[in-house]
């Protein structure tokens, strides 16, 4: 009686596995690709330095798609900028930013593009960690002046930051 149980269980416990390993077949391809983002994107991360990137958001502009993703070098929990734009089914790095340091986005892609691609920063951090501790942060913040697109998005969402903008 108990061979029979054990035989039964087996059977069990190795069609469980069998489905488990077939579902991780099944999504984990879904997520190897960064947030999906786009092949042809993909292709134009700088792998050397960078370990994984998130999508914080996209937008069109002069026939290009530009893509600002949050590049996470191996073992750096903080996040770099990059502007990868796509024309013609080809990339191009417009904008990295390894050492963090503060510049405009408007430095490297059309002042239009950094103004949507900050906009977008700021409402998927909204929506991270909430409107109010947002606006807590952007009073907080120790920039005494803010570059145009900041400036901008902040108004697109009606927060003020109380200092000036370059």
């Amino acid at each position: 009686m108990t061979y029979k149980f054990f035989k039964k269980s087996l059977f069990l416990n190795i069609g469980v596995l069998l489905f488990v390993g077939w579902i991780i077949l099944k999504v984990a391809p879904s997520f190897a690709q960064s947030n999906n983002v786009p092949a042809a994107v993909n292709s134009c991360i700088p792998k050397a330095q960078v370990a994984r990137t998130e999508i914080i958001g996209s937008t069109a502009a002069q026939d290009k798609s530009y893509y600002l993703l949050a590049a996470y070098e191996q073992g750096d929990p903080i996040a770099s900028d990059l502007i990868i734009s796509i024309a013609n089914k080809s990339c191009r790095r417009e904008f990295y930013n390894p050492t963090g340091d503060r510049l405009a986005l408007a430095s490297a892609v059309p002042q239009t593009v950094a103004r949507q691609l900050t906009l977008k920063r700021y409402q998927r951090e909204i929506n991270r960690i909430g409107r109010v501790t947002f606006e807590q942060q952007v009073k907080r913040s120790s920039s005494d002046r803010w570059f145009d697109e900041e400036a901008w998005a902040l108004q697109q969402l009606g927060i003020r930051s109380g200092k000036a903008s370059r």
